[in-house]
């Protein structure tokens, strides 16, 4: 008996799954029927539970509120740029010349600063004039300041009535500071810190010349200071050394330049230029060329 072709539509017609919406009918399976509002369980987009309990009052007021530190963190320059634009970078102010920045964060006023010997300050204040004292003393601590007309003369007078040690003493009181004196644990390794080479050099030169009233300054003596010294430390031994070796110096060169000097005038001028001289110029001739006849006779030139 031969079998007959079903079509396509009586395929689907037959089918027992299948219902008039042409969806599947699992109203016999219930446990395979979707719930329209039931979560997604997926671990990879769950939140932690140490997240879910977090306090987000940080994270909402940076949103709204950035400062400037945390958009500096992002490294994004032209972020940093709109925020400069609306906010602004703060001020700066200078204490004894070292710059500080003042800006405003969370309600409170900060400053940043960095003092000559490397250290990093950061001060916060209720108001912005709570921080100048905080500067204030941070910078007078930390640098060496020039000595005033009257520091100078204390100092001066103590080296001329001889009393060296206490002026030393006096110059770097004024100069470095008892407060910054006391940090090093030793005079030893106080004078063996690079920042106050300057001020030690300059304690140096001012009490040893002010106890030396035979010494005499002038430009020729600091250049042959600075070649003499060669970049050591100076000392009154060292000063003394130095001195001595130039008033040798000063004496050789005047020695030689009388030679000189003698030498030229022992050249006897010309037919022509003695026709050139006034009555008063051929008197000093005549007298230098006796003058200088004696003077060879004397040495037993003649």
């Amino acid at each position: 008996m031969a079998t007959a072709k079903l079509t396509v539509e009586e395929i689907r017609q037959s089918d027992p799954w299948r219902t008039d919406d042409l969806r599947l009918d699992l109203s016999a399976y219930p446990h395979l029927t979707p719930l329209a509002d039931a979560p997604v369980d997926d671990d990879k987009f769950a939140p932690l539970p140490h997240e879910q309990k977090r306090d987000t009052g940080e994270l909402k007021k940076f949103l709204t509120a950035p400062d400037r530190e945390a958009i500096e963190w992002l490294k994004d320059p032209e972020l940093l740029k709109q925020y400069d634009e609306q906010h602004g970078k703060g001020t700066t102010v200078y204490a004894s010349n070292v710059p500080f920045r003042i800006y405003q964060r969370e309600g409170k006023w900060r400053a940043k600063g960095t003092t000559p010997d490397g250290t990093v300050h950061k001060f916060t204040a209720a108001t912005r004039d709570g921080l100048f004292p905080k500067i204030t003393s941070a910078v007078n601590e930390n640098t060496i300041r020039a000595l005033t007309d009257s520091e100078r003369l204390q100092v001066v007078r103590l080296a001329q009535s001889g009393n060296t040690n206490g002026a030393i003493a006096r110059y770097l009181e004024f100069a470095i500071g008892v407060e910054r004196a006391s940090r090093y644990r030793s005079p030893e390794e106080m004078l063996g810190d690079p920042a106050l080479a300057e001020v030690f050099d300059e304690c140096s030169l001012l009490t040893w010349f002010a106890g030396r009233p035979n010494v005499q300054d002038s430009e020729e003596w600091s250049q042959f200071l600075d070649l003499y010294a060669g970049g050591r430390p100076y000392t009154h031994q060292l000063l003394d050394g130095a001195y001595t070796a130039f008033e040798k110096s000063q004496y050789t060169a005047a020695l030689f330049g009388n030679t000189r000097v003698r030498e030229e005038q022992a050249t006897p001028p010309t037919p022509r230029q003695i026709e050139d001289l006034d009555d008063a110029q051929v008197e000093r001739l005549f007298t230098d060329t006796k003058r200088e006849f004696v003077h060879q006779v004397r040495a037993g030139i003649r």
